[in-house]
Order: structure tokens, then sequence, then C-alpha cells
């Protein structure tokens, strides 16, 4: 599951906690919650809908989805339409409140902007029509200020969450076992996509450099993504199969299991609109080391609970790495003040508060009673 996609998963089931009336409309065939299938509170309104090819999945949702808004708005009169800030999602919000004339208070989620600058244009124009915008770090918030001209005083910053279940917890050795973990070796993982913003590849490099430098040292990549392959093709070209794992995309219930077996967390991303993975990976005890860029310094304390590395500073980026393997006093410190950060900052019930407040505050209500939200799902 993507960051964005556990981010609406959680922030929504947690509103429903705190007293709101949730709704969220899915296509069929998309997953809510990996382990079970239910919506945790949340009403999920299914909406057959096309998913290959994409202009057809985009075609028919710009069809589908203003008939069930106009719908459910009816049957339910929701305070407002939440909406996530992917080309699809703003899209959808258009159509549904401009070109069929539909008067629903919109709140939009930010993580990042896209590179494309049409798509940006009409995330633009969803923005500035919006009762607020709620961005995932302060980094985000500057490129909506910057780059869209978006106001600031309508930007507030909700930081995301982590679940409790991510804690520390002994390694398990079946999984163990199954990465190819030889006795002595220290583990490096990554868990993120595998696609070029997060710069996966990069970490073949550091893990070479680590080698030459007479580490034991096993590096775990989890994730899906369009480089999967190229990562595979490299990891073979360079001789490093008996140092390097693909382990594929990790279920929601896996995570703790993957995080725990992990001595450091590497994550070379060039762009970042909170790095969820970062805060997971923290809560479990895990220090980490990160390139210093966009949103990744909210995240990570420098020195503190983590090394942060000038992007593209490869020769830093592998002597922090090392650092962390031959200091296990400093692994520990760093673990726990990482975890003891998460616990203060980055946990859903006080990110559902803050957003409910922010909600509460856009539509100037006692009390938001009913979200309506065309989720991406996973």
């Amino acid at each position: 599951m993507t960051g964005a996609a556990t981010y609406d998963r959680s922030i929504l089931e947690h509103l429903s906690l705190l007293g709101v009336d949730v709704h969220a409309i899915l296509p069929e065939g998309r997953k809510w919650i990996e382990s079970n299938g239910n919506g945790g509170g949340v009403t999920i309104h299914r909406v057959k809908i096309p998913m290959q090819p994409a202009f057809a999945f985009h075609a028919a949702r710009i069809i589908a989805l203003p008939r069930v808004v106009r719908t459910l708005h009816t049957r339910y009169q929701f305070d407002l339409l939440r909406v996530h800030a992917f080309f699809s999602s703003c899209l959808d919000a258009w159509w549904t409140t401009s070109a069929h004339r539909l008067s629903i208070p919109v709140v939009v989620h930010l993580f990042h902007l896209d590179n494309s600058p049409w798509r940006n244009a009409l995330v633009r124009r969803v923005m500035r029509r919006a009762k607020a915008v709620i961005a995932s770090s302060q980094a985000s918030k500057e490129q909506a200020v910057q780059h869209l001209g978006v106001e600031a005083s309508k930007i507030h910053v909700v930081y995301l969450g982590v679940g409790r279940e991510l804690r520390p917890s002994p390694p398990k050795r079946e999984l163990l076992e199954a990465i190819g973990w030889k006795d002595g070796e220290r583990i490096l993982l990554y868990l993120g996509s595998l696609e070029s913003r997060k710069n996966p590849l990069f970490l073949l490099d550091v893990l070479a450099d680590l080698l030459s430098r007479g580490q034991m040292v096993r590096l775990v990549l989890c994730g899906a993504g369009p480089l999967a392959e190229t990562l595979r093709r490299e990891i073979q070209r360079r001789g490093l199969e008996s140092h390097a794992c693909l382990a594929g995309r990790v279920p929601e219930r896996l995570k703790a299991d993957y995080y725990n077996f992990a001595d450091v967390f590497l994550f070379p991303s060039a762009l970042e609109g909170f790095g969820l993975s970062l805060a997971e990976a923290m809560s479990c005890g895990k220090p980490v080391v990160a390139f210093d860029n966009s949103s990744i310094s909210e995240v990570v304390e420098r020195g503190r609970t983590g090394f942060l590395v000038e992007s593209g500073d490869r020769s830093e980026f592998v002597r922090k790495t090392a650092l962390l393997l031959e200091n296990d006093s400093l692994r520990a410190e760093m673990g726990c003040r990482a975890r003891e950060r998460v616990e203060r900052l980055f946990r859903w019930e006080r990110a559902a508060q803050q957003t409910l407040d922010v909600y509460r505050q856009a539509l100037a209500l006692p009390g938001c009673q009913t979200v309506l939200d065309p989720a991406r799902g996973d």
C-alpha cells in the first residue's frame, strides 16, 4: 500500500472514531484494508469503473463520480467533500463542483506537486476554490504558496501519523531466513515505491561502497514499482546477489516485522510530501540515514534520530551509514529518540483531531458531522 493510500485510509478511520460520519467512494476492485477488506467505521460506496487502460479509467470516473456524489449528497447532506490533491481526484472535484454545478464545500489534502504543469494547473484551480488546504508538511505548504499561488492563510499543516502496531520487537527468524541473512550481517532496509523519485538505485552504490570497506552488510529493498526489474538486473550485473535482496511489496500487517529486522533504515528519496516510511521505521526504534530535502528534515531530527545528508552526496551517505553500523550504542540511542519523536508528533489520533479542527474552522461549523471522500484505495 502506498503512503498516500495508507494516509487516506488511516485518517478517515480515525475521523470516524471521533464521531464523524465518513463516506468513501471507491472503484470496485480497489482494496480498502488489506487484512480484512472492511472500512473500519467508514461507509464504503462502490462504483463500477474499468481499471484499465488508464484513459478509460479516468473517462469513466468523470462520468460516474459526479452522479454518485449528487446521489449521496441528496441522501446524507454531507458537510464537505474531501479531495486528495492528485490529478485524478482534483479532476473529479472540478467536474463535480463546476461543470455539474453542485455546490459542495471542498477541502484539499496535499502531499506534494506533480511534475506536469498542466496537471498542476488543475490542482491550482481546485485549491484556490477550496475552503481550505491541508498540507502534510511545511515543505508542501511552501510548494503550494510559491508554485500555485495559494494563499498561505488557507493552508494548514497537519503531519501524518503512524499506527501503534509499529513498535519495536525482536526480529523473526523465519523472515531473516527468507531474505537470505547470514550470521553476523547487519541489515540495511529500504521500504517504499521503486520509482525514480525515491532513488532506490543509489542504494546499490552505497552497498558496493560499504562492502569495499569490509562491512558485513545486507541490503533489503521492499516495494514495487517501475524500477523493480532495473534493480534486479543491476544487482545481477554488479554481482551483488549475495548481499542484496528484492523483497517485493510488503503487506501492511507485516510491515513491523520488516522494520524490526533492520539495523538502519535508508531513505535516499529526492522529494517527499512527508516521508511516511521514515516515521514508520522510527516508530519501530530504527535510526535513519536520508537525504536532506523537501519535508524530510521535518520528520527526522538531524543528528538525534538519524543523519541527514546533502542530496547526492554518496561518500557522506556511506560514511554516516557505516558510523551507525559500527556503533551499537549510537544506533540504540538514536532509535530510542526516534520512537519518542513519533510518539510526540506523528500518531494518527493527533492527525485526525487536527484535521477535524481544520474542517470545523474552514466551514465555520460547531461540529463537522459528515465527510465524503472519493478515495483511491490501494
